[in-house]
């Protein structure tokens, strides 16, 4: 029986998976991504990203790494995303953070100015916590939109080619892709 640290070890890449199906849906739908459960959220990669494959590694600093020419390079040679700064407009609070995907932690996050009187730190205290709660449970959404993708026995045959389509640097038809998209969704319910 396999121990929980090597089934740990063996998953990492569903993960990096994740962050690079983040990256291309919010590539196709020009950073407009929309939950199953119909949230929506604006969301783009920013600044770095970093993409591993084994021991080679590609860093991109640059404003919009996702659209440098060398991120898709990286793509078209096996390389997944490990690490990237992600940027987000939830109704009209803006969030970013850097996203690691191997653990599929959110570290160093940046939350709206505080919303309440300074005079009241607990209030303040209480509203960054509600605003940290409400990104991770539209990320949680996403995650479990993935996952339901990813697991779908349409994943191979459907999304994969979308995927690479993407990385070749080809165009993708987002109208066929969210229909796709949806029926995999329902299907999987």
């Amino acid at each position: 029986m396999r121990d929980v640290a090597e089934l740990v070890e063996m998953n990492r890449f569903v993960g990096r998976e994740f962050l690079l199906w983040l990256w291309f849906e919010s590539e196709i739908y020009e950073t407009n991504l929309k939950t199953s459960g119909g949230r929506v959220v604006s969301l783009w990669l920013e600044t770095h990203l970093t993409l591993t494959m084994e021991t080679e590694e590609a860093r991109i600093k640059c404003p919009m790494p996702a659209a440098a020419p060398e991120a898709k390079q990286a793509l078209q040679q096996g390389k997944l995303p490990k690490q990237a700064r992600v940027h987000a407009i939830l109704d009209e609070h803006e969030f970013a953070w850097v996203m690691k995907a191997e653990e599929l932690a959110v570290g160093s996050l940046k939350i709206p100015a505080q919303l309440k009187a300074e005079s009241d730190k607990y209030e303040a205290l209480y509203e960054r916590m509600r605003l940290a709660e409400e990104l991770l449970s539209v990320l949680e959404a996403l995650y479990a939109d993935f996952i339901t993708l990813r697991l779908a026995p349409g994943w191979e045959d459907v999304i994969t080619p979308e995927l690479k389509r993407w990385a070749r640097g080809k165009s993708v038809d987002e109208k066929a892709y969210a229909a796709l998209k949806g029926k995999l969704l329902k299907r999987s319910r």
